[in-house]
C-alpha cells in the first residue's frame, strides 16, 4: 500500500471513529457496535457498576426541582457513562494493537469531555437531597468559608452570581490544598478550566438541560435558588474533610510561601 492509500485508509478509520463517538446528549438507548477486537487484545474493564448508576446517586423529592426534570437530566448522565465505557473499549483495543494513529488521537482527545461530563454529574447528583437544613454556624465548612470569603453569605452571593452568568457550564466550589482555602470557579466545557490539584466540594450544573423542563429558557435564577435549597450540607462537609485529609503535606505547602 502506497503512502496515499495509507493516508486515505487512516482518514476513513478516523471518520468511522468520530461517527461512533456520539454526543453525550444522545439517549443512551442508541446502540453503537464496538469494533471487533483481535484475539490478543486485552478486555477493557467496566468503568462504572450498574448499581451505582441506577440507585445510589439519583435524587428524589427535591424542593422546586421536578421529577421529570431530574429524569431527563439523569438520562443525559447515563449517556456519559455509556460513552466513557465505549471510549475505554475502543482505546484499549487500539492500544493493544499498537495503533496510535489519528483514530486513537481523536478518541483520546474526546476522553476528557466524556469523563468529566460523567464525574461532574455524579458530584452534582450526589449533593442533592430532599429535606435539607441550612448549614450550621459551627460547621467546619462554615469556618472555612469565613476564612476564605469572609462568611457564608459572602460566599453564597458570589456563587449565585456566577450561576447567573451568561453561558453554559458549571459553578464549582473547590478546596485549594496548597493555600488551604475555598475558591469558586467557572467551568465551561466539562474538561476546561479546572484548577490543577484542587478538589471539587460543591458542583452546580448550569447548562440549560438542568432547568429547562421546570423553568424554560428564563428559569436559571429560580433553578439556582432551588439548587441551594436542596444542597446536602453534611455530604459537602464529608467531601471537604476527605479533601483535607488527602491534601499535600505541610512541607509542600510551605514551599509556596
Amino acid at each position: 500500500m502506497n503512502k496515499k492509500e495509507t493516508r486515505k485508509a487512516q482518514e476513513s478509520k478516523l471518520d468511522e471513529a468520530l461517527e461512533e463517538s456520539f454526543p453525550a446528549s444522545d439517549p443512551p438507548s442508541v446502540s453503537v457496535p464496538a469494533p471487533a477486537e483481535p484475539a490478543t487484545a486485552a478486555k477493557a474493564p467496566a468503568f462504572r457498576h450498574e448499581y451505582r448508576v441506577r440507585h445510589e446517586l439519583r435524587p428524589k423529592g427535591l424542593a422546586d426541582i421536578g421529577e421529570e426534570q431530574i429524569a431527563q437530566h439523569w438520562t443525559l448522565y447515563e449517556g456519559y457513562v455509556k460513552n466513557v465505557n465505549l471510549l475505554n473499549e475502543k482505546l484499549q483495543a487500539l492500544s493493544g494493537k499498537g495503533d496510535f494513529g489519528p483514530e486513537f488521537a481523536e478518541l483520546k482527545r474526546r476522553v476528557g469531555f466524556e469523563y468529566d461530563g460523567m464525574i461532574l454529574h455524579e458530584r452534582y447528583f450526589g449533593v442533592l437531597k430532599a429535606g435539607q437544613r441550612p448549614l450550621g454556624d459551627d460547621a467546619e465548612l462554615t469556618k472555612l468559608l469565613k476564612k476564605s470569603f469572609g462568611g457564608f453569605r459572602n460566599w453564597l452571593e458570589e456563587y449565585k452570581a456566577m450561576g447567573a452568568m451568561r453561558g453554559v457550564g458549571w459553578v464549582i466550589l473547590y478546596y485549594d490544598p496548597f493555600e488551604r482555602v475555598l475558591t469558586n470557579h467557572w467551568i465551561g466545557l466539562h474538561e476546561d478550566g479546572h484548577p490543577a490539584g484542587f478538589a471539587p466540594i460543591l458542583v452546580m450544573d448550569v447548562w440549560e438541560h438542568a432547568y429547562m423542563i421546570d423553568g424554560g429558557v428564563d428559569g436559571r435564577a429560580a433553578y439556582v435558588e432551588a439548587f441551594i435549597k436542596n444542597v446536602d450540607w453534611p455530604q459537602v462537609e464529608r467531601t471537604l474533610a476527605e479533601s483535607r485529609r488527602l491534601a499535600p503535606s505541610a512541607g509542600l505547602h510551605e514551599t509556596r510561601k
